[in-house]
């Protein structure tokens, strides 16, 4: 294939071509040969004559780059032999043969057949002259392999990924528009297929990123495995690959090839001596159903891949509509949160921190909400996911910061005894290794105290980079201002790094109080991050605290300090103060435990019998307490000393003798006395070996015999 040449080259040849006929005026003829034959043998561009089709002259150039080992190989060899096989019919109508159409040839660069058969990239053109008294033609060829070689290179590189080879967005953009134009005219369909890959994070985390590098390659040849030739498979960036199924589809293909994918993704790769496995999720974007142009169809294969994530990664869904219209929603609170930014709608929320040991309010946490005009006050479980995924987190980070910052500055100006201000920090934020230097400008900008400013840093997020975030910490330990790990206990903590954050406080996770007073594993866990903390110099506060049994039980066992609606919700800015300068204290009364030995506790849904009981056990000097459900008595056990419990055997059994074994566990010295109906020896035996039931009552019972168990319930409890 012939191309129209850029520049200007081979002056000097063009020159020495033109005037070529070996007779130069005012020299002798032999000297005038001797200086052209030297100059065209001296050229480094290679120049062959032809004359009817022949070659009857070659420089030692020419010999060189059509790989000739003497004059002779290409003298008298026809000239159109040098054209490759596919252009010889075009070029012998042209300047090989035709002396007229030389005359006018322009500069072009073509490819020529070299004596081997392999092709050599030049630049040529070619032009008449006289050589030896007859019309001739000569060729002027100068090699440019090297600079085609490179110019392919950069193609290359700018249409193909460099980690996988695998062609880019926009060789794939390009590719999938053709596609289109091809099903269009012939009324085809054909598929694009987002395949993300799952969790690929936690490798380039715990692996680094050389491991990475690996996997995405072996992820990338095993995706083209999935396909046939005339499918393409590009990778858009990170650890995202799309894959074009082209025309012809059946209904069935999308879904297979989406299932091989997904086996294939899944099966384990070797990485620096271990298997590891990686999952993915995909999207899928039919034409024209889902779309009529390259950018449509990607992206509504990316929002079905998004939803393939949602419900549970590891699998695919085909694009909806519906998806659009969700996505729609989700997108409107975006922009409402950009106009928020602008009108300044975000306002803070503040909820008091209170120390266990005085009742006093030891410091409050920002808590954002936005003050939307048109939705009301929305609450940040609504706009906060939606801001981490796009780039308005750290915008919003740096307000709150600020705004904080600037609340304390107001009331401390107006007299307030303010305490410290916790504000909590994002991944992206914390991930900006420049954190240290925006608080330092915040709190100087300010003029507040770095003592009145805590971070509150996620433990996931901290050990993202942990060595990083150490010399981060450090940095921003430098400043002054106090640390915490928030939601401890739910992200992955390795001790020893834990141990070298300079943080002063480990936040326990509401998702442990909520089951503090009913679930052995949530009060293990709990007293484990209290001693643990206690053991490396660090507070303790525990968030979501709702009820007066969870305050009890974090009390006892050496919580510092608790957050959440039991002493009061997160409040707006007046109502903080208002509490803040009333000195407002939490009443302690209730931490302190009863000490009452004869307390006893009955769990039973029964109106009558709790009635019935409570006359019973009152009037011989018990201290009773009902409870309607075991949900109750879960309460009532952990803001009691309780010595005895009897709980009334539910049908089928299973569920108080539950409630026997996970008591046992919470409050060990709790004697436990199931009433039951059935006494039978089976049944006897399983709340036993389930529950370790200490006695059993019949019920109904008799005043008598209920009257006995509880006493000698009792003597076991006070030897013990």
């Amino acid at each position: 294939m012939e191309l129209p040449m850029n520049g200007v080259v081979l002056t000097g040849l063009e020159l020495a071509g033109a005037r070529l006929n070996l007779r130069r005026r005012h020299a002798h003829p032999d000297e005038n040969e001797f200086h052209y034959r030297t100059l065209v043998e001296m050229i480094p561009d290679a120049i062959w004559i032809s004359r009817e089709g022949r070659v009857v002259y070659a420089n030692p150039a020419a010999q060189r780059l059509f790989g000739a080992a003497a004059p002779e190989h290409l003298v008298g060899s026809e000239a159109i032999a040098r054209v490759p096989p596919s252009c010889r019919h075009a070029m012998a109508q042209g300047v090989f043969a035709d002396i007229a159409i030389a005359q006018r040839q322009p500069r072009c660069a073509l490819q020529l057949q070299r004596l081997d058969g392999s092709l050599v990239d030049v630049e040529f053109f070619g032009c008449a002259v006289r050589f030896d008294d007859a019309d001739s033609i000569l060729n002027v060829a100068h090699d440019i392999t090297s600079r085609r070689r490179h110019e392919r290179e950069i193609e290359h590189q700018a249409t193909h990924d460099l980690l996988t080879g695998l062609p880019n967005r926009a060789l794939f953009l390009d590719r999938l528009g053709h596609a289109i134009r091809r099903a269009e005219r012939h009324r085809g369909r054909l598929a694009v297929m987002f395949v993300d890959l799952d969790k690929f994070k936690n490798v380039n985390d715990t692996l680094g990123h050389a491991a990475g590098d690996e996997l995405l390659r072996a992820i990338s040849a095993r995706l083209k495995l999935c396909v046939r030739d005339a499918d393409t498979v590009a990778r858009l960036g990170g650890d995202e690959f799309v894959l074009l199924l082209d025309h012809p589809l059946g209904d069935a293909t999308p879904s297979t090839i989406a299932e091989r994918v997904a086996r294939r993704v899944g099966e384990p790769v070797p990485l620096f001596g271990h298997e590891h496995v990686v999952s993915g999720s995909i999207g899928i974007s039919i034409y024209p159903d889902d779309g009529e142009q390259a950018e449509a169809l990607l992206r509504h294969a990316d929002i079905a891949m998004y939803r393939a994530k949602e419900a549970g990664r590891n699998g695919f869904r085909f694009f909806t509509h519906d998806m659009q219209s969700r996505l729609d929603a989700r997108v409107a609170p975006e922009q409402g949160m950009h106009r928020a930014l602008q009108r300044d709608e975000f306002v803070l929320h503040f909820q008091p921190q209170v120390d266990l040991r005085s009742g006093r309010i030891a410091g409050m946490e920002a808590l954002l909400r936005w003050q939307s005009p048109e939705l009301g006050l929305v609450q940040p479980l609504q706009f906060i996911p939606v801001a981490e995924e796009s780039t308005l987190i750290d915008e919003i980070g740096h307000w709150v910061l600020d705004r904080a910052c600037a609340t304390l500055r107001a009331w401390i100006d107006a007299g307030v005894p303010v305490v410290p201000i916790a504000v909590n920090v994002a991944a992206s934020q914390f991930a900006d290794q420049a954190l240290d230097l925006l608080v330092r400008a915040t709190l100087e900008r300010h003029g507040i105290e770095p003592r009145l400013l805590e971070l509150e840093l996620t433990e996931s997020l901290s050990m993202v980079d942990p060595e990083a975030s150490v010399a981060l910490m450090h940095r921003l330990k430098a400043t002054g201002i106090g640390m915490s790990i928030d939601d401890f206990g739910t992200g992955y903590s390795n001790l020893s790094y834990l141990k070298r954050f300079p943080v002063d406080k480990l936040k326990i996770d509401q998702s442990f109080t909520r089951g503090l007073a009913c679930d052995p594993e949530d009060q293990s866990i709990v007293t484990a991050v209290i001693r643990m903390a206690h053991s490396l110099g660090l507070r303790t506060i525990a968030e979501g605290v709702e009820t007066e049994g969870q305050l009890r039980l974090l009390a006892g066992q050496g919580c510092d300090e608790v957050q959440g609606f039991y002493f009061s919700r997160p409040l707006p800015g007046a109502a903080m103060v208002a509490l803040l300068g009333g000195q407002t204290c939490m009443d302690l009364g209730p931490v302190v435990r009863g000490t009452r030995r004869r307390t006893v506790l009955l769990a039973d849904d029964d109106p009558a019998s709790r009635a019935a009981f409570l006359r019973l056990a009152g009037a011989c000097g018990y201290h009773v307490l009902a409870a309607r459900s075991l949900d109750d008595a879960y309460e009532l056990l952990a803001g009691h000393e309780v010595g005895v419990v009897l709980a009334a055997q539910q049908p089928g059994g299973d569920s108080s003798i539950d409630f026997f074994r996970r008591i046992k566990h919470m409050h060990p010295r709790t004697v436990r006395v199931l009433l039951t109906g059935d006494t039978s020896p089976g049944n006897l035996a399983e709340a036993i070996n389930k529950g370790a039931v200490f006695k059993f009552a019949p019920k109904p019972w008799s005043d008598d015999a209920l009257l006995g168990v509880l006493a000698s319930a009792f003597a076991y409890y006070e030897h013990f």
